[in-house]
């Protein structure tokens, strides 16, 4: 945990920050310093951090579902960068405070081969006012983006990150199209329940997911989330 006599000394809203470790080393994200520190470090989800240095090799396509603040999607594309890889990052957030974040880091990014999209929506299983599903993506594109952004998506070598507060279900059940094993996911579980109903459906797609658990940290411990998450990943092993 950050001390608290140092988190007063922060600033107590969002600024350009960098990123200065971990496998989204380079990048500059607008974070809020008072929370962020972790993520400054590289050593948010810690526990996830060599898979997803040796998965980003290996894809050009990232799904952000569940962006928040950004630190996956900005994360991706300063790995990119360092890779020399062109690629497109398609960040999905319901929040408006969040998608203005967003939008500022988009506007901060070198003008190069990552292209980024922004979609202010729920992920479900169903298209409707406010959300939308990933094999519904490629129409749902608004047309005021399209001239800014190759649209010709392929359901294949792409990442996808699900971190969606216990709406897992509801996501994979709207990308069946995404469901092959030349596709890489992370999904954040919220219910325990969810790990085995989550591995058997992929399982039938013949993906095999692994179970990664929370493990604190020396010293600082472990990070102010609820015991009852857990990641599943792709095994790539």
């Amino acid at each position: 945990m950050t001390v608290p006599f140092v988190q007063a000394l922060l600033p107590n809203h969002s600024i350009p920050l960098p990123i200065l470790n971990g496998p989204f080393r380079g990048a500059r994200i607008h974070l809020n310093p008072r929370c962020s520190l972790r993520k400054v470090f590289g050593i948010y989800e810690h526990e996830l951090n060599g898979w997803i240095e040796t998965v980003l090799p290996r894809v050009n396509t990232v799904l952000d579902v569940g962006a928040n603040d950004g630190y996956f999607t900005f994360g991706c594309a300063a790995a990119f960068r360092r890779l020399g890889k062109s690629a497109k990052i398609i960040a999905f957030e319901p929040l408006k405070q969040h998608i203005e974040e967003l939008q500022i880091s988009v506007e901060n990014q070198p003008q190069d081969q990552i292209q980024f999209s922004l979609h202010n929506c729920l992920v479900g299983a169903e298209v409707k006012s406010g959300m939308m599903t990933l094999d519904a993506l490629s129409e749902a594109i608004p047309k005021e983006t399209k001239h800014r952004i190759d649209t010709s998506y392929t359901q294949d070598n792409a990442l996808i990150k699900i971190d969606v507060e216990g709406a897992e279900l509801e996501v994979i059940e709207g990308a069946s199209l995404w469901l092959n094993p030349a596709n890489y996911f992370l999904i954040e579980v919220h219910h325990e329940s969810f790990l085995e109903i989550l591995t058997q459906k992929f399982l039938a797609h013949g993906i095999k997911l692994k179970q990664v658990n929370q493990q604190p940290l020396p010293l600082i411990g472990r990070e102010m989330r609820s015991e009852l998450n857990w990641w599943l990943v792709s095994d790539i092993s």
